[in-house]
């Protein structure tokens, strides 16, 4: 019997879609550390322990904490202070030992890239997140009923998250990244991929196999590029292909993909991880820049009906429920309170809560809490870090917003 030929000028079907995915799945590259998506940050929201606490743990990773185990130091540190605060003896045995794992892991290695790592423990739940942050975050550790990740808001930048796929006919990868971290998250060879989507070829037509393979292919790794791209809630897709594959390639994405296309990378297939992050960062710099000036010339253009600047402004919109878009310098912190009762920001903490009159809790940093609140109300979040968009901010205030109304 003759095998029926695969046209994939067609539109993919859920069955292949599946496949696709479930090949995804079991061929995912699984670090020790994972770079946090917003599905894993939605996620660990979810979670809460109603006996053990759920220790959180934050660390610094820069150059200079790597030199020498530095970070063992300052582990070590915090690990004492917290621990000497426990009055509750079962309650400081018990941190003690999730501590020690925690311990054990960073010994066993730290994320090849990323400037901070975080841990979310708590063994009653079977629960073990370590991530490689892309940012340095202040080192902190928390015991809680819920992980407490209110400072990963500041890995949310609206415009740092990409796929990166380095393409080839007989070698493909995928990766996930932040800028200054790369996750590869799945390789397919030529002959897998052609099993996987191009399950026959029609040997009648000799002539064109070598089109109709070229052509299959790229809508194949297009459809697999996309796949990741959405599972992993990216923004923008970098890629690399030779110059018969990339047409067929760019042509089959998605138009909302398509258009979401940050720029070619040169990288070599087979690069190490680490070269992939250090080809790609400078076109990820360039695309972080572009978007964040265009964030502030929005705001700026929708004054003063659908813009604000200033912090005042800013918090005020938070805690109206009317921000669509919080733009603030990355490097900017401002004290504050916060009223649990009515859930309303206030600048000044020694003052009761307009609202209800109780007294408000301080907060050391009420940028944090309010780029928090912003994403709970689905807001998205601009973390201004080029040098380009500083300098243009620098004009109008270290915060401003776009609003929905």
């Amino acid at each position: 019997m003759e095998k029926p030929t695969v046209h994939l000028t067609e539109t993919i079907s859920p069955e292949l879609r599946d496949r696709i995915l479930s090949r995804l799945e079991a061929e995912r590259i699984e670090p020790a550390y994972r770079l946090l998506t917003p599905a894993a940050l939605r996620q660990l929201g979810t979670i809460q322990s109603a006996d053990e606490p759920i220790v959180s743990l934050y660390l610094e990773l820069t150059p200079a904490r790597r030199l020498k185990d530095a970070w063992h130091v300052a582990f070590k540190n915090l690990v004492r202070t917290r621990l000497a605060s426990l009055k509750d003896r079962r309650l400081r045995e018990q941190v003690a030992s999730e501590l020690a794992r925690i311990e054990l892991a960073l010994k066993e290695g730290l994320p090849a890239m990323g400037r901070g790592v975080a841990f979310f423990v708590c063994e009653s739940l079977g629960l073990w997140r370590q991530i490689a942050l892309p940012i340095p975050l202040p080192d902190r550790l928390e015991l809680a009923s819920t992980p407490y990740t209110r400072p990963l808001v500041r890995t949310r930048d609206e415009h740092d998250r990409f796929v990166v796929a380095l393409l080839s006919r007989e070698h493909s990868r995928f990766f996930i990244s932040q800028i200054g971290y790369v996750e590869e998250v799945l390789t397919l060879t030529g002959p897998r991929l052609r099993g996987l989507v191009t399950d026959w070829i029609d040997w009648n037509q000799r002539d064109d196999l070598e089109l109709q393979l070229i052509h299959q292919e790229g809508k194949a790794l297009a459809t697999i590029a996309s796949l990741v791209f959405q599972q992993f809630e990216a923004r923008y897709l970098l890629f690399s292909a030779p110059e018969k594959l990339k047409p067929s390639f760019l042509e089959h994405l998605p138009k909302a993909i398509r258009e979401q296309v940050g720029g070619e990378c040169s990288v070599d297939v087979h690069a190490p991880v680490h070269q992939v992050a250090e080809a790609i960062e400078p076109v990820q710099r360039a695309v972080e820049a572009r978007e964040e000036v265009r964030t502030l010339e929005r705001i700026q253009e929708s004054l003063p009906e659908r813009g604000v600047w200033g912090v005042e402004s800013v918090i005020d919109a938070i805690n109206q429920r009317r921000v669509m878009t919080v733009a603030v310098d990355d490097a900017f912190q401002v004290p504050g309170g916060y009223c649990p009762h009515c859930e309303l920001l206030v600048l000044d903490a020694s003052k009761p809560c307009p609202a209800c009159g109780q007294p408000v809790e301080a907060e050391g940093d009420l940028v944090d809490r309010a780029l928090e609140m912003a994403l709970a109300q689905d807001a998205t979040i601009e973390l201004v870090r080029s040098e380009a968009a500083r300098t243009l901010m620098a004009q109008h205030a270290p915060m401003g917003a776009l609003l929905r109304f």
